[in-house]
């Protein structure tokens, strides 16, 4: 593995990082709140310390020889230690009093998780908020797909880069500069973004609440400025607002981005993937809205307002509340347990097993039951209007599998650490999916502070290994017997191309 390609660039990702905090820095100068200067101490420990690191693994010949490896390694270590330098500020600024609950924090921020361990959220400092809410931004995206629409020079290095955070079963490739295709997606971002903010501000929210709620609700994140969320303000448009805010970031950006590029909407009207999207969110709607309607002794509006907003925001796992759903009707509450199960569509910012995922596993069980009634039928599975290899199903179905072991293993291991079987399931759901609020005893009206220390850390591993997919992560566990096999091959590939027998070129597992 290109261990100084990797801790090079992640050096870089520290700068990054770095910059990003002058900006709660500023705002707490603003607001004039003593805890800027942690801001600002943080930042430049951060810079520094990633510019050291950049200089010092710098790789010094211009070939880049990186495989797909790389890039994963780049990926999972890159969140890792962004998180580590990211909870500073709230260890400095004496929000949290421990590694673990600073830790959690951060690492449900960037992998916009949204489950959080604050309980005084309105006594917070409002730079501290702010750094809460900037967290699910550049986590939403993707740091890393940031870090390659800014730093330019990496050459196919970041093709294995963005490759490593795109977020399917299905990639398509959008633009053969990867580079391009990555400022374009953030362009995007932006300007959905700067959208937002401007529908909460003419909504009635104030501009800062309004800056917060923009970053979550793009982000797909769930951190707010108020205890209660979203419910707080008890207004139908902020309500509504977000609603469309967060069904919009569920969709797959490769279609904003192919609507841009040829100027119409066709490639929306022929997306399998939104067409299940959206009949889900009004299927669940109806089903939710049938069983809480007697709750809200039929006031049909409001019950339907909320169920439309629970639905939204646990499918796009958003994870704001308007409500505490947990008094709801239980066939309510399983619905939305169902939906923590689902995600929205692959490309997004979302987090979940992904609708794209769901399709070809439901496809595949039509296909088969066909099959078994006529054994010679020769069919193809397809996705978005592209023929699916067997290697793709079959990588599905093992994720699936991989995803549902994860949740039985992360609940029994939550279990044994004092947490209660509900409480853990849904608690593990929450996090692996990216939701951020679960039922019972971490519920949509609790915080996670009282969870113990061990499933904290638990469920911190679960977010990172949700947010990037699980085979990130678990690609770089291997055998020491595989990795001296692997390492032989590299060193054979380097010989031949040093003798001129073979190219110099991008080599993958």
């Amino acid at each position: 593995m290109g261990k100084r390609y990797v801790w090079s660039n992640i050096g870089s990702l520290l700068v990054i990082v770095g910059v990003s905090m002058l900006l709660p820095m500023a705002a707490g100068l603003y607001f004039r709140e003593a805890e800027y200067k942690a801001f600002g101490q943080s930042a430049l420990a951060t810079i520094f310390i990633g510019l050291l690191l950049h200089m010092a693994t710098r790789q010094r010949t211009k070939k880049k020889r990186i495989s797909l490896r790389d890039g994963y390694a780049l990926v999972t270590y890159g969140w890792i230690v962004v998180t580590l330098f990211a909870m500073v500020p709230y260890l400095l600024t004496g929000t949290f009093h421990n590694v673990t609950d600073a830790f959690f924090e951060t690492m449900s921020g960037f992998t916009t998780v949204g489950a959080s361990v604050l309980d005084d959220i309105e006594g917070t400092p409002q730079c501290v908020l702010l750094w809460r809410s900037l967290t699910h931004w550049l986590g939403g995206m993707g740091i890393l797909v940031l870090f390659v629409a800014l730093m330019a020079g990496h050459g196919t290095g970041a093709m294995q880069i963005f490759k490593a955070e795109s977020s399917g079963p299905v990639q398509s490739k959008l633009e053969p500069k990867i580079m391009e295709t990555a400022r374009v997606l953030w362009c995007i971002y932006m300007i959905t973004t700067m959208i937002v903010i401007s529908l909460y501000c003419l909504a009635g929210m104030g501009l800062f609440d309004a800056v917060n709620h923009g970053f979550s609700v793009i982000s797909t994140g769930g951190f707010s400025t108020k205890v209660l969320s979203i419910g707080h303000y008890h207004n139908a448009l902020i309500d509504w607002v977000t609603v469309f805010s967060m069904f919009v970031a569920g969709i797959n950006y490769s279609l904003y981005f192919y609507a841009l590029r040829t100027r119409s909407l066709r490639c929306f009207v022929h997306s399998l993937e939104l067409k299940v999207y959206a009949a889900v969110v009004v299927i669940a709607t109806v089903a939710v809205l049938w069983f809480i309607a007697p709750g809200y002794h039929y006031n049909l509006p409001l019950a339907f307002r909320h169920a439309a907003f629970q639905v939204v925001s646990i499918l796009t796992t958003t994870g704001f509340i308007t409500c505490d759903f947990e008094q709801w009707a239980l066939p309510a509450q399983f619905i939305l347990m169902l939906l923590m199960l689902c995600g929205a569509c692959a490309g997004s910012t979302t987090g979940g097993i992904k609708i794209d995922r769901h399709v070809i596993l439901a496809q595949k069980a039509v296909q088969e039951i066909r099959r078994f009634l006529h054994p010679r039928m020769v069919t193809r599975l397809k996705s978005n209007n592209q023929l699916v290899d067997d290697d793709v199903v079959l990588s599905v179905m093992t994720f699936f599998y991989i995803y549902l072991f994860l949740i039985v293993i992360g609940t029994y291991l939550v279990c044994m650490l004092g947490g209660g079987m509900l409480d853990s399931l849904t608690a593990v759901m929450s996090c692996l999916g990216g939701v951020g609020p679960a039922l019972g005893a971490w519920g949509p009206m609790e915080s996670y502070s009282s969870a113990p220390v061990g499933a904290k850390w638990i469920l911190s591993f679960l977010m990172l290994l949700g947010r990037l997919e699980i085979y990130t992560v678990l690609v770089l566990f291997r055998s020491p017997f595989q990795k001296r096999k692997h390492k032989k091959q590299e060193t054979m590939l380097e010989s031949l191309e040093e003798n001129a027998i073979l190219e110099p070129m991008v080599r993958e597992k």
